[in-house]
């Protein structure tokens, strides 16, 4: 059983991640839902819960089985961010020839200290103070540590009954810490991002029993499968937009849940808009979208600077942003900003079109190849393979 439209689902929260990190003094920037876009991370959890067990529940039967298992997804993960990890350190050399050896090179979340919590993708358990380097990255951390969890609970439980039961009380369980201990509602992530990513996977391994449950049943098809889908639609646009910074937060990867469970029944005009091929080319890409648009924004903002030196205009503001101050780029009207942010997603996906043919695949057949002894076909994606 293949779900495309879950592809094209994840393509399109990938682009609203990277929208959301995008600090552009514009419409974007500024709209509700695009400031609540980091909740798609959430999206993303249970999405992978869901199609992990898909592909792999009752096929964990033994410790050789785990172990094929967990090196496929390292493979998955690994590679990519290894590169896009090192990408950083010729942007900070930069900064560091750039400001004459002053203080704000090598520091802060650049600091080479944790170059080995990132490289060993520990850097979601709280071992480090703060987001670091590729800061996206802390989330595909928090997902190894949830397959490592997945593979331990297939083993030790053996039944897919008693699985769904602990994923039940695992997902419970990352809830609970999360909501005690998060001083950012469900906004964790260096320091509890394990816990937050354990509440949405195994959601998400909840939602696909409950996919199967219905299918069992007879429901091969949603009632009214268009309008429930226009419906979810407007239910996530409305939540995104009002969830962020606060407690509603904590629900996210409930409703998600339940928008993968509608949507993996494909019977809507939504749908078979989603199942279109731009929309599974996006999805396809959706794990280089998330993990180059960081270094993509770097750029930007490097050239920004680059461009005030040289014009001797300001290429920057200083604005409130959830009480905050931040630096943002703006250098002209606000539609202009607009246009400059489109040219930033153009480049995200142009870039990570160019890191999946020649990082992503590559590395993962060479990956699987090294560790597992064999050779997979380089071009062909992995329809379950979940970021």
């Amino acid at each position: 059983m293949r779900f495309p439209v879950l592809d094209g689902w994840r393509g399109l929260c990938a682009l609203f991640v990277a929208l959301f990190h995008f600090s552009a003094l514009g419409n974007f920037y500024f709209n509700p839902f695009i400031r609540g876009s980091y909740l798609f991370v959430d999206f993303f959890f249970v999405l992978s819960g869901f199609v992990i067990t898909h592909a792999y529940l009752g096929r964990l039967n033994s410790a050789p089985d785990a172990g094929s298992f967990l090196v496929r997804r390292l493979g998955r993960v690994w590679p990519l961010h290894a590169v896009t990890l090192v990408a950083f350190i010729p942007l900070e050399i930069v900064k560091a020839l750039a400001i004459h050896g002053e203080a704000g090179a090598f520091t802060g979340r650049f600091a080479p200290s944790s170059i080995l919590s990132n490289l060993f993708l520990v850097h979601s358990l709280g071992v480090e103070g703060e987001l670091t380097w590729n800061m996206p990255s802390w989330s595909i951390s928090a997902e190894l540590f949830a397959y490592v969890t997945f593979a331990l609970v297939c083993l030790l439980a053996r039944r897919p009954w008693l699985v769904t039961a602990s994923a039940v009380a695992l997902s419970a369980a990352g809830a609970f810490v999360v909501m005690g201990w998060s001083d950012q509602y469900i906004d964790s992530s260096f320091d509890l991002g394990y816990f937050r990513c354990l509440y949405g996977f195994f959601a998400g391994h909840i939602v696909y029993r409950l996919f199967l449950a219905a299918r069992s049943a007879g429901l091969s098809r949603l009632p009214m499968a268009g309008q429930i889908e226009a419906a979810c639609l407007a239910v996530v646009i409305v939540f995104v937009a009002m969830a962020r910074g606060n407690a509603l937060s904590f629900a996210s990867p409930l409703l998600f849940g339940l928008v993968v469970w509608v949507f993996a029944f494909e019977g809507g005009s939504f749908s078979r808009l989603l199942a279109r091929r731009p929309f599974r080319w996006l999805g396809a890409r959706s794990y280089s979208i998330y993990m180059v648009h960081a270094l993509v924004i770097a750029l930007y903002q490097k050239i920004a600077a680059v461009m005030q030196k040289l014009l001797g205009q300001p290429m920057f503001v200083e604005s409130v942003v959830d009480s905050g101050e931040t630096r943002l780029i703006f250098f002209g009207a606000t539609w202009v900003m607009d246009g400059l942010a489109l040219a930033y997603l153009a480049t995200v996906v142009g870039v990570s079109a160019l890191t999946y043919r020649f990082v992503e695949m590559p590395g993962q057949a060479s990956f699987n190849a090294v560790l597992l002894g064999r050779r997979k076909p380089t071009a062909q994606p992995a329809t379950v393979e979940v970021t």
